[in-house]
């Protein structure tokens, strides 16, 4: 190229370009500026992919990569974000004697040491003895009616320790529905009945003394209701016969 110059402005000479046609039968990686465009907005758009994979991974399942050495996907997830039961639970295991209550939605653990006894044991005993009734299921009884607690009282009228309304607690003899141990004498006797009137089907006698023995001829066996409630005293039980036996 050349400089010409013709009075006072410069012109810049400008040689046509002339494209090399290169060497017949040579390969090249080049394409068209479309085809490369197309393959950006490919690889942008796998880039994406991957990206949005790999935070929804981290998310659910902590840090997830590729070790350089062997290849393999890693995961790591820091300590603080493990779920704390997993160490309760491989304590518990640790522990001789354990009994796990297991519901629709969730499980409790309970030591068998703290299933040995209640500050009623002496009333539940005695209970057993004059009804011939098991003294884990009278255990058990208490325990899902009102938790121990002589002083409860439900939304529906039910009293004291097994939860007696005030009819039935007449019909029983008893005088004082929060005195503990005329309220477990008197669930001790009722629950006898009910045992005697299905014929010793504790589920059905359950199923009575949690919802009137009208219910379950009505129902012709368990109610629906009933269900949940037979479920957690046959648990209870198991809990207090299992402490029984590990002493």
């Amino acid at each position: 190229m050349s400089y010409m110059t013709t009075g006072r402005v410069d012109t810049l000479q400008i040689q046509p370009l002339v494209s090399h046609t290169g060497e017949k039968g040579r390969r090249t990686t080049i394409t068209s500026f479309q085809t490369m465009l197309q393959t950006e907005q490919s690889a942008s758009t796998a880039s994406d992919q991957k990206t949005s994979s790999t935070a929804s991974a981290q998310s659910q399942s902590g840090v997830i990569f590729r070790d350089p050495v062997t290849g393999k996907a890693v995961r790591y997830v820091e300590v603080g974000s493990e779920d704390a039961s997993s160490t309760d639970e491989t304590k518990s295991q640790s522990k001789s004697a354990t009994y796990t209550q297991k519901t629709s939605s969730n499980s409790k653990t309970t030591s068998a040491s703290s299933m040995k006894t209640t500050k009623y044991d002496a009333y539940f005993k005695k209970a057993a003895k004059k009804y011939g009734v098991s003294e884990s299921l009278l255990k058990a009884i208490a325990k899902a009616e009102s938790n121990f607690n002589a002083r409860d009282l439900s939304s529906s009228g039910a009293m004291g320790v097994m939860q007696l309304m005030p009819e039935t607690a007449r019909s029983l003899g008893v005088d004082d529905p929060y005195d503990p141990e005329q309220n477990i004498m008197g669930g001790a006797k009722c629950i006898a009945q009910k045992l005697k009137e299905f014929d010793g089907d504790v589920k059905l006698a359950l199923a009575a003394y949690n919802a009137g023995s009208g219910a379950v001829k009505r129902a012709g066996g368990i109610p629906s209701k009933c269900q949940s409630y037979i479920k957690k005293v046959l648990s209870y039980q198991e809990a207090y016969e299992t402490a029984k036996k590990v002493g």
